[in-house]
């Protein structure tokens, strides 16, 4: 009895740490690109470098372990944005977390100057995150978007 015992814990201890282990492998690029086919998102510009990410976003790139991003080259094209980051640890998830907020309040204060139809927009996004992975959607289109990330993160 003892030795079905220890032998259904053991089992129920390794199915346990392996889902708990499943760190989850999501190809961040690959993910935008399933985005930019759903919702028409072909005319956003890409950041094609960690150090154009890290300029543009204030995020340091020993921060960030992957990213994917795009957006609308000038603010008289609207504000739509799509990020994407899966930090390196914790610590530098909630400081990507905290610089995506900063920007996310950057693109509504140009708004509210520039293009003041797009405010209540801006005002509906907020920046989400999952573990190491953040993002950010500003769009129109942000609540489905932001749904598809997340089942492409489970």
């Amino acid at each position: 009895m003892k030795r079905v015992f220890t032998i259904i814990i053991a089992a129920v201890l390794a199915l346990a740490m392996l889902t708990a282990c499943g760190a989850k492998n999501v190809d961040l690029k690959k993910v935008l690109e399933e985005l930019n086919s759903k919702h028409d998102l072909s005319t956003l510009t890409a950041v094609d470098s960690v150090e154009n990410f890290s300029r543009y976003y204030t995020i340091p790139a020993e921060y960030v372990k992957q990213f994917a991003a795009e957006f609308t080259k000038s603010s008289t094209d609207g504000y739509t944005e799509v990020i994407l980051v899966e930090a390196t640890d914790d610590k530098s998830a909630a400081e990507v977390k905290k610089q995506l907020e900063s920007h996310l309040q950057d693109q509504l204060r140009d708004a509210k100057r520039y293009k003041a139809e797009h405010v209540s927009m801006i005002e509906a996004c907020s920046v989400k995150d999952k573990g190491n992975f953040i993002w950010l959607v500003i769009s129109d289109k942000q609540e489905d978007i932001n749904a598809d990330i997340e089942k492409a993160l489970k």
